[in-house]
């Protein structure tokens, strides 16, 4: 042992260079008693235990990190501190924050979403898929540029586009004007899945989704994974159209909206489609028996009307998007429900406890006010009772005299 002591070696993971006797003769008398495997480390018996940590400490800091998980370890130490009465914390940062990660109390263990699972519709028309997309500028009508907005509505089981348009605004009644546009070219959907965007939460469509017979399921907040298909439209929309539109050819939104259809239907449509082995009409087409149509004597226009209650006016008018209507005389006062298109004014229906009551004028103060007033019809002049209040208790207290 002293020979081969007295000899230099490269030890791995060490500065040394030689080794005792003593050593070598322990490594030795290790090796007979439990052979090779007994000359490596010995794994501690309290291994993944914190010796500096008693389980009410454990307690207290799992309850504390449940209650707020964004709480910080710093916070947290003084925090434990306080509470043990002491100027310092009972364990260091390095383990609390080794306690933390091996319980998953850290914050990004704690607040982490639930695994998901790739889904998709069973059959063409089950879901809908729909979304905004910020488009390129395009010349406005009235002279300068303007953004357009790319509304699409996107079917899951078999990715075809029921509709896509430009629009000049990102509101309610673009949206409503694409879905209109969509349940007509394609029958109505089982439901329709969107974020928590403000047009996608309104009344508004609430109330078309009852009229119409589907549902609307919402986007959990923080969590955009579940419309992945519309959002990889738009990356196919960003890649394959908005990036090879020659602005000179394509300044208006008409211009726009017209070549857009012509890809969709032309290359889009007939493109084999590397998640469904198919192209999308294809895949639309083979469950077509099974998609839900509008009966033909619905007015799918109306259908689409927004509806809001009206406090008519003693004249006989209420306002509506900053315009005055003018209703029969005999709404004054009451409260009403308008049925209207926003992107079309002309036509305002009225409803009053869910009877039709016409539709509504749009006023004209200079052709009323040349018109005759409504004078109301005098009453015949009742025979007198004789009845009076006053003179009633004079003769009661006369009496009581």
């Amino acid at each position: 042992a002293r020979e081969i002591a007295a000899r230099q070696y490269e030890i791995p993971g060490s500065k040394r260079i030689s080794l005792c006797p003593a050593t070598l003769l322990k490594w030795a008398r290790l090796y007979r008693q439990g052979g090779f495997e007994a000359l490596g480390r010995k794994t501690r018996q309290d291994r993944g235990q914190f010796r500096a940590i008693t389980p009410q400490l454990a307690e207290l800091i799992e309850r504390l990190k449940r209650e707020n998980p964004h709480r910080a370890g710093t916070t947290l130490l003084r925090e434990l501190a306080l509470c043990s009465g002491s100027t310092s914390a009972p364990i260091g940062p390095a383990t609390l924050y080794r306690f933390l990660q091996q319980r998953g109390l850290t914050a990004r263990q704690l607040l982490a979403t639930p695994g998901r699972k790739k889904f998709e519709a069973e059959f063409s028309n089950q879901v809908w898929q729909s979304d905004m997309l910020f488009g390129p500028y395009v010349v406005r009508p009235g002279g300068g540029r303007m953004q357009a907005f790319l509304f699409a509505v996107l079917d899951d089981a078999s990715r075809l586009i029921p509709h896509a348009q430009f629009y000049d605004n990102q509101g309610l009644d673009a949206f409503l004007d694409c879905l209109r546009h969509a349940v007509a070219s394609r029958g109505v959907p089982t439901k329709l899945y969107v974020d928590n965007g403000k047009v996608f939460r309104c009344q508004q469509l609430a109330r078309l989704a009852a009229s119409l017979g589907f549902l609307i399921s919402h986007t959990p907040p923080y969590q955009p994974e579940g419309r992945g298909k519309i959002e990889r439209f738009f990356r196919t929309v960003r890649e394959q159209f908005l990036a090879n539109l020659d602005p000179k050819r394509c300044a208006t939104l008409e211009e726009l909206n017209e070549r857009l259809w012509t890809w969709i239907e032309q290359v889009y449509h007939r493109s084999e489609h590397a998640g469904l082995a198919t192209t999308p009409l294809a895949r639309w087409q083979r469950d077509i028996e099974r998609v839900r149509q509008l009966r033909p004597d619905s007015d799918l226009h109306r259908l689409f009307f927004y509806r809001l209650d009206r406090r008519v006016r003693r004249d006989s008018t209420f306002m509506l998007h900053a315009h005055f209507y003018e209703v029969s005389p005999h709404l004054a006062g009451e409260t009403i429900e308008v049925h209207f298109d926003p992107r079309d004014l002309s036509q305002v229906e009225i409803y009053l406890q869910g009877q039709s009551q016409g539709w509504a004028r749009a006023v004209d103060p200079v052709v009323n006010a040349q018109l005759p007033g409504n004078k109301a019809d005098a009453s015949p002049t009742p025979r007198p009772t004789g009845v009076n209040f006053i003179e009633l208790l004079q003769k009661q207290k006369a009496k009581q005299e």
